[in-house]
């Protein structure tokens, strides 16, 4: 019975991505919002299988979205794969998320100088984690970056703009 139970789960995983790509059809968004749902819910296999189906289809955000579960799940290879996807789109969570991994080498060879430049791309599109990530390695001289108040400021400044007008 319990060799019974395993394949079945088996059959039903193998099978999900299948069902999840018949179910929405050609609309990445509504495979973003419905691997959202399912995340949220915890059933992490359908959020993959949505956001799978979202990034083949060339959406920035759902390959953003499965490269972190992918991230998250030590599959680093294959979260480089779809950062970096995303990031060739401008996308900021795929900047932040491929300047994460070659900032610890990650999936990649570990190079400061390309976390400086994904950081600083995903900052300069409004992303506020990598803004403070630039913000710290300004100041204290990280990633290869010389030590420049003004500049840590400056990114400073537009974090504090950004965050108040989410405020309101």
């Amino acid at each position: 019975m319990k060799k019974m139970k395993i394949r079945l789960c088996f059959a039903l995983l193998t099978c999900a991505p299948m069902i999840a790509v018949t179910a929405l059809g050609d609309d990445p968004q509504a495979e973003i919002d419905a691997g959202f749902v399912a995340f949220q819910r915890g059933d992490i296999v359908a959020a993959i299988n949505h956001y799978t189906t979202a990034a083949e289809a060339g959406s920035a955000d759902g390959q953003a979205r499965l490269a972190w579960i992918l991230d998250q799940s030590e599959q680093n290879e294959d979260a480089v794969k779809w950062y970096r996807a995303s990031a060739d789109q401008n996308h900021a969570d795929g900047q932040y998320g491929l300047g994460e991994m070659y900032s610890k080498g990650e999936g990649v060879e570990q190079d400061e100088s390309l976390a400086a430049e994904y950081f600083m791309l995903a900052a300069d599109n409004g992303h506020e984690q990598a803004q403070r990530v630039v913000i710290n390695a300004y100041r204290k001289g990280l990633f290869g970056l010389q030590v420049d108040a003004a500049k840590a400021d400056e990114m400073q400044r537009r974090l504090d703009a950004h965050q108040t007008a989410g405020d309101e």
